[in-house]
Parts: C-alpha cells; structure tokens; sequence
C-alpha cells in the first residue's frame, strides 16, 4: 500500500487573470477586446481584471520594461515562460512523468520563484556582536 495521497489541486499558474495578458497590452498587440477576446475573457471580466492590483502592478512592469528593452528576446522569452508554467505544474503532477524530471522541475519553478536566494541578508537582520578588549 502506498503513503502517497493525492488531493486535488488548484493550477497556480491559472489564477487571476492571464500572466502574458498585461504583456500583449502593453505591446498593443490587438485592441483590448481583440486581445480579451483571444482569452475568451468577457468586457464584465476584463473590467474587474483592471481593477486588479496584481494586474496594474504586471501592466506597469510591462509598459516600463517595454520603454527600457523594448520587443526584446527577453520580453518574448518571458511570455513564453509565463505559458510553459502551466506544462510545468502538469507534468510535476502527472504521476507518469519521471521522478527526475520532477525533481528538476520542481527545482526550477523554486529558483524561478525567488525561494532558493542565498543567505545573502545575514548580515541584516538582528544580529549582533559585542566584543570586549582587555588590554
């Protein structure tokens, strides 16, 4: 008998709103019902979306970064992440994919989110020293 026990999971990669969708507005890439349409995401929808403050928060990052890097590989890498994070989350929970591939995915999304930073605060926190010279 096996200890594994599977609960249901929601996709983190699917709340909210679409992680590209601030990106392709700010690239203006459509009309935003042209672009809304393509997520299949209603005026009613879009209209709580916007006031959204993940969603003015990505925009704003978006519009910034497109004044800075403009359309570059990096912009376009990154949608490409965005999406591929969904086939990530998949295959973790897909119990047919390997072990390892899990691992490393697992790993990645990790070092992706920020969590493996180094110690590198140490320093400062609440740390502190008292030395005492005799002499």
């Amino acid at each position: 008998m096996s200890n594994d026990i599977a609960f249901p999971t929601m996709d983190p990669s699917q709340l909210g709103f679409p992680p590209t969708l601030p990106i392709e507005l700010a690239l203006r890439m459509g009309t935003p019902k042209e672009i809304c349409a393509a997520y299949n995401i209603s005026h009613e929808e879009f209209a709580q979306i916007a006031k959204h403050p993940l969603f003015i928060k990505a925009y704003a990052e978006a519009v910034e970064a497109l004044k800075t890097d403009g359309m570059s590989f990096k912009m376009k890498a990154k949608m490409q992440a965005e999406d591929y994070l969904a086939t990530a989350y998949a295959m973790i929970k897909n119990p047919n994919t390997s072990d390892a591939v899990r691992a490393d995915l697992v790993k990645a999304t990790v070092r992706w989110a920020g969590y493996d930073a180094k110690e590198s605060t140490a320093g400062n926190g609440n740390n502190f020293a008292i030395q005492i010279n005799l002499g």
